[in-house]
């Protein structure tokens, strides 16, 4: 390419992603307009905020990273597939996912792992639209993402207006599960998928026309099922028990507490169990063995940052003996003196704030009064995450992968530690 073609292609390219970004900014400006006061400047700082990082996320992984990493294979994926569509080596049906694709291994690896397939196919129509602009594609993933939150976030104040400053922080400025949810990473699309669901489901618990909702609810579970199969399996059960019991229905409300308790585990366990068996890692029966293989191979391509875990004869005892260890990494690592880099400083930093909360939550656990549905809540929170915690640590010892997929439920372990302290600070000022 001669110095002059170099310089048109460059100039095309900056043009390209100046009008995107006019774009984005016309849409937000016109969205902000029917915010309240109050809320405009968080809505457009969480904006900025989130685009800036899926920016510097794709700037760490070209720069910092030497032009590596999942986001890259992702991005590859894609515009393969969306240039064997243009040149009719793939069909319309196929592209759409109505046919099953024939291409070769060699000319589309994503096909061989279906939870990369889903979404690299889906990451082609955004590749289409931003003609192969990487950067472009990241700030409309990450405005995807910041949109839901705040859909979601704006649902939650709705029910909890004296804890709103708790909902903005959790949902939308912990600065890990900030960076870790942007850009071209399959993290930025499940949690645009969670919180549109979340979203949905308030909204069709509290409206008339809840049935109508449920179209959407199923429509984002499958698409989440199809991405991050654990997470509908882990929330799912517990979302609907917790809904359930918190309502207290007449069944429920002559039974005493500790037998309550016992019903709403065993309905837990039972409900996910008979979920996960729909896919085909459980029905396998390969759980353990699977969980034991991610850890092995990300261990070994580990140089740094790398967790230990003990060792065991199969992967059923691996499992076991490390479940409490597991748990520990997954909800409070890494600290200060496991860092190893600048991001990591800087998420050990954010990961010790999070320890001292949650020590403090649990001393507000004994001065606070509580209501009984709040309990339910409470105990919901913790068992989604204490579930995903330990099976993600265990199955990725490696804290810097580990950051990254923690983002499926630490944004609900800090509304829940956030949540006490505004409680505490709210019933103090009532008096």
């Amino acid at each position: 390419m001669s110095f002059l073609q170099c310089g048109n292609f460059y100039y095309e390219v900056m043009i390209s992603i100046a009008i995107h970004i006019a774009l984005i900014f016309i849409l937000a400006l016109l969205f902000q307009r029917r915010l309240k006061v109050e809320d405009k400047a968080v809505f457009i700082t969480a904006i900025f905020i989130k685009i800036v990082c899926g920016v510097l996320l794709g700037w760490l992984y070209w720069g910092y990273y030497g032009g590596t990493g999942d986001t890259l294979y992702f991005f590859d994926q894609a515009g393969k597939l969306y240039n064997y569509f243009q040149i009719g080596q793939v069909s319309f049906a196929e592209w759409f996912g109505f046919q099953e694709i024939h291409l070769t291994v060699e000319e589309f690896s994503a096909q061989t792992e279906p939870r990369t397939y889903f979404f690299v196919r889906w990451l082609s129509y955004l590749f289409a639209l931003t003609q192969g602009e990487y950067f472009t594609m990241a700030i409309y993933m990450s405005l995807f993402a910041v949109f839901a939150a705040w859909k979601f976030v704006k649902r939650l104040t709705l029910i909890l207006p004296d804890h709103k400053s708790a909902i903005y922080v959790a949902f939308l400025f912990i600065p890990s599960v900030t960076f870790w949810s942007s850009g071209v990473l399959k993290e930025t699309f499940m949690v645009t998928l969670l919180y549109f669901m979340g979203y949905f489901i308030i909204k069709w618990y509290h409206k008339n026309s809840r049935w109508l909702l449920i179209i959407p609810i199923l429509l984002l579970f499958w698409a989440l099922w199809l991405l991050k199969y654990y997470v509908p399996i882990v929330l799912v059960p517990i979302l609907l028990l917790t809904l359930l019991f918190s309502v207290q229905p007449g069944f429920l409300k002559d039974i005493r507490f500790h037998w309550k308790l016992t019903i709403y585990f065993l309905l837990i366990i039972s409900g996910g169990l008979a979920l996960s068996f729909l896919h085909p890692v459980f029905s396998s029966g390969r759980f353990f063995e699977l969980i034991k293989v991610s850890h092995d191979t990300i261990l070994q391509h580990s140089t740094e940052a790398k967790i230990v875990f003990i060792d065991a004869t199969t992967p059923f005892l691996f499992f076991i003996k490390n479940i409490p260890l597991a748990w520990f990494t997954g909800m409070f690592r890494p600290f200060p003196w496991e860092a190893f880099n600048l991001f990591s400083h800087i998420a050990a930093a954010e990961q010790f704030l999070f320890v001292l909360l949650f020590l403090f939550a649990i001393r507000l656990l004994f001065v606070i009064k509580i209501t009984h549905q709040e309990i339910w809540w409470i105990l919901g929170i913790i068992i989604y995450s204490t579930v995903l915690a330990t099976v993600i640590a265990l199955s990725t010892p490696n804290f810097g992968s580990l950051l990254r997929y923690k983002v499926a439920y630490m944004p609900f372990l800090w509304f829940l530690v956030l949540w006490f302290v505004s409680k505490r600070f709210n019933q103090r000022n009532k008096g």
